[in-house]
């Protein structure tokens, strides 16, 4: 059972968190929502602490100038305020934490208009938003609170996100595949990329993509061969990564092996989860 204030201590690509549970239930039932303290943050960002506290304001119910709710925030230069939660932890102490995928958009915020910031400061920002993915952290964090990370966890948490990260390291050893196989001219890249998509849905990705957009039945989330977006995605990254794991000299070949791969893989969970399996 899930508390507010759980402390979570979190390694994540080499770097360690104190991770504090703000809702237990923030993103559904048994699906909590997570933070990170202000003086946590500090050290990842090279924000100096003192920076951080003096930008908390304090909004009172009386104080509608602000256009916020009655609460702590932490406010930027550009005007924009993040919500600061006051939680009591089951350590004993009280941590002021900013929600994990916040901090991204705050210091996406922050380094794009950064103010007095000493450049140390500013590249600290970059570094961290350059390291940091939103999407992973959930998973690194379900896994540890719920010793599981369902695909129903990662479904919901990247359409909350409206993030893309999980597949950027699958497409960068595919790319490294194709370069190998005969140059990496973006002619090429396309060239495969279509092959995957016509491989895997009968159409080239522009078209697919444009059927996303604005599919037959009228839901975005229903594709005109009635794959889901995200899964479409899925499929993709999947079949790129087993191009660049099979290592075939002959491109083609390893294509139409991933497609068939990917394709028996997907249609037996789409059976299962048709059938409440």
């Amino acid at each position: 059972m899930l508390e507010i204030g759980q402390l979570l201590p979190l390694s994540f690509l080499g770097r360690d968190f104190t991770v504090v549970v703000i809702d237990p239930d923030g993103l559904g039932p048994g699906k909590p929502t997570v933070g990170i303290g202000l003086r946590g943050m500090s050290r990842h960002t090279n924000m100096p602490i003192s920076t951080l506290v003096r930008r908390v304001i304090e909004v009172s119910a009386e104080d509608t100038d602000e256009g916020l709710a009655a609460g702590k925030y932490l406010k930027l230069p550009s005007g924009q305020a993040f919500k600061v939660t006051s939680v009591d932890a089951n350590d004993g102490n009280t941590y002021q934490v900013i929600e994990a995928a916040d901090w991204v958009e705050l210091s996406k915020e922050w380094a794009k208009k950064p103010g007095r910031l000493g450049t140390e400061t500013k590249n600290g920002l970059i570094d961290f938003l350059g390291w940091f993915a939103a999407e992973g952290f959930y998973a690194a964090a379900y896994t540890v609170l719920k010793r599981t990370y369902t695909y129903e966890d990662s479904q919901r948490i990247q359409q909350w996100l409206v993030s893309r990260e999980a597949g950027k390291p699958a497409r960068k050893d595919w790319a490294w595949a194709i370069s190998e196989q005969g140059g990496s001219s973006p002619f090429k890249y396309g060239k495969w990329t279509n092959y995957v998509y016509k491989g895997l849905f009968g159409m080239d990705a522009a078209e697919m993509k444009q059927a996303w957009q604005a599919p037959m039945s009228g839901s975005k989330h229903i594709a005109r061969n009635y794959i889901p977006e995200s899964v479409g995605l899925e499929m993709v990254r999947f079949c790129e990564k087993m191009v660049a794991v099979m290592e075939l000299d002959d491109l083609e070949r390893a294509h139409d092996e991933a497609i068939r791969l990917t394709q028996i893989k997907f249609q037996q969970r789409m059976d299962s989860e048709r059938l409440g399996g």
